[in-house]
């Protein structure tokens, strides 16, 4: 079980370099995002938006089949390369049909998501960005389904310096403001598609198969309601604090929301090592279980330390003077601080969501899940309008911790009627309760940068020599910290 467990941390790793390094370009370039000479707080809002309208797009683009290859990849009686050519031409056609409608409908569709103004191009280049990150999304997950996790993180590194140098030369060169930003995402999309080519040509020789299809479908098409569930839960904040508060506002608030969004990264990098890992390990292993129950408790532990670390240095680094006018976040931007270690607390509960999703894959239950982010969905709207009018930023990022406390709490009851899993409540209970320990103290103290480091540094000593970890466990981190 040590053995499978440490293999899963070495992917995740391996992946959260790659899903860190993908996912943050906004974070190293907020210093020229957020410097007003170039961008101003309503263009940050306009952009915020732009990424919200692609992110429910995706949800249609690929229609659940991303997930519905990764499960027939493991658990399938099909051929290998005959699944991949099968979801890959069904998906080419479906995004090529999308694209062009998108081009044609730009306008119209820019009013509804952007408001009032000329932003057709915005919707025109998203469907650009669509487009390749849709054809190169399989490829993606080939690598992954291989374990490929050092070619795979490679690549995305490769296209994050390709789009940072273009964003530089669109933004700065040629002052493009927001459409610049996505010129160069649509650059970098199409040349990190020519990179992954080589890759699926072993695949592309498998044969298309309507009976493949059929089955692909009926497992992936239930995931776009969820899907689109989800994405209420994430994005709709942005979009009701356009209506509400004003694109000024929202976008401190999506500015802020990015180093919020930094454990997201971790989750999504585990996301990436997790599914591949649970589908082989229900197939070979004879307490698939157990080796879940401990990856729980240990993602909980990781995931909370890094919930308060994160609330307690985010607010000074991003302070952090870059020269004698700038710092990493404009200090324009600051105001929104606050909402950092809410938002860094609902991806925690994220994270044990997607642990929670065993049983729904090994045991095709794809349907049900819309009923747990629909309820998160309704929670997160019906919150959003109490608590923003309210309680401004703060009550948005409330309702989003809200929402993924639902989704994490209906998926377990629910998980555990279909594949029960003896989970470590104490553990997992402690790890909590000492997060919400310290984010009180955060709130309710402020104690200064040189008291956070010390509770910081005591933290780890707290689980030690507190009885948390067993004497095996113990042992184990003995001889990884030795070696």
């Amino acid at each position: 079980m040590i053995k499978q467990i440490k293999n899963l941390a070495r992917h995740s790793s391996v992946y959260t370099v790659s899903t860190f390094v993908q996912r943050a370009l906004g974070l190293v370039l907020l210093p020229l995002y957020t410097d007003t000479a170039y961008i101003s707080t309503s263009s940050y809002g306009d952009l915020a938006l732009v990424y919200v309208f692609i992110a429910f797009m995706t949800i249609l683009y690929l229609y659940g089949m991303d997930l519905a290859f990764m499960r027939y990849f493991f658990l399938g009686a099909f051929r290998r390369e005959d699944v991949y050519r099968t979801a890959f031409n069904s998906v080419l056609i479906s995004a090529a049909l999308l694209s062009l409608a998108l081009l044609l409908s730009a306008p119209s569709i820019a009013r509804f998501v952007l408001g009032p103004g000329y932003y057709g191009l915005y919707i025109k280049l998203a469907a650009g960005v669509l487009f390749f990150d849709t054809l190169g999304n399989l490829t993606y997950l080939v690598l992954r389904a291989e374990e490929k996790s050092v070619t795979y993180s490679a690549i995305r590194v490769g296209r994050f310096l390709v789009e940072v140098a273009l964003n530089l030369f669109f933004v700065i060169g040629l002052r493009k403001g927001v459409a610049g930003i996505l010129y160069a995402n649509v650059i970098a999309s199409f040349l990190n598609l020519l990179v992954l080519l080589p890759f699926q040509l072993k695949y592309l020789k498998g044969r298309f198969r309507y009976s493949i299809l059929k089955t692909l479908l009926r497992f992936g098409l239930p995931m776009i309601p969820n899907g689109l569930a989800y994405l209420i839960v994430e994005l709709s904040d942005k979009y009701l604090m356009r209506l509400l508060l004003g694109k000024h506002t929202l976008g401190i608030y999506a500015a802020n929301y990015k180093f919020g969004s930094l454990l997201l990264l971790v989750v999504v990098a585990f996301r990436t090592a997790w599914q591949p890992f649970f589908l082989k390990v229900a197939k070979e292993e004879k307490q698939p279980a157990l080796i879940y129950s401990k990856v729980m408790t240990y993602f909980t532990l990781v995931g909370a330390f890094l919930v308060v670390a994160g609330s307690y240095l985010i607010g000074d680094i991003v302070r952090l003077p870059l020269s004698s006018t700038h710092t990493i976040m404009g200090g324009a931007y600051w105001g929104g601080i606050k909402i950092i270690p809410v938002i860094l607390s609902a991806y925690l509960f994220y994270g044990m969501y997607v642990n929670l999703t065993v049983g729904i894959y090994i045991k095709e239950k794809a349907e049900w899940m819309v009923l747990f982010t629909g309820l998160a969905a309704v929670a997160n709207i019906g919150s959003n309008l109490y608590l923003m009018p309210h309680f401004g930023i703060m009550g948005a990022a409330f309702a989003t911790l809200l929402s993924y406390v639902v989704m994490a709490g209906f998926i377990f009851a629910a998980n555990q009627k279909i594949y029960p899993v003896s989970y470590e409540y104490g553990r997992i209970g402690i790890t909590l309760l000492y997060m919400a320990g310290m984010l009180a103290i955060y709130y309710i103290f402020d104690p200064i940068l040189i008291w956070r480091i010390v509770l910081l540094a005591l933290s780890p000593l707290l689980f030690l020599t507190g009885g948390f970890f067993s004497k095996q466990e113990l042992n184990v981190l003995n001889k990884r910290f030795l070696k």
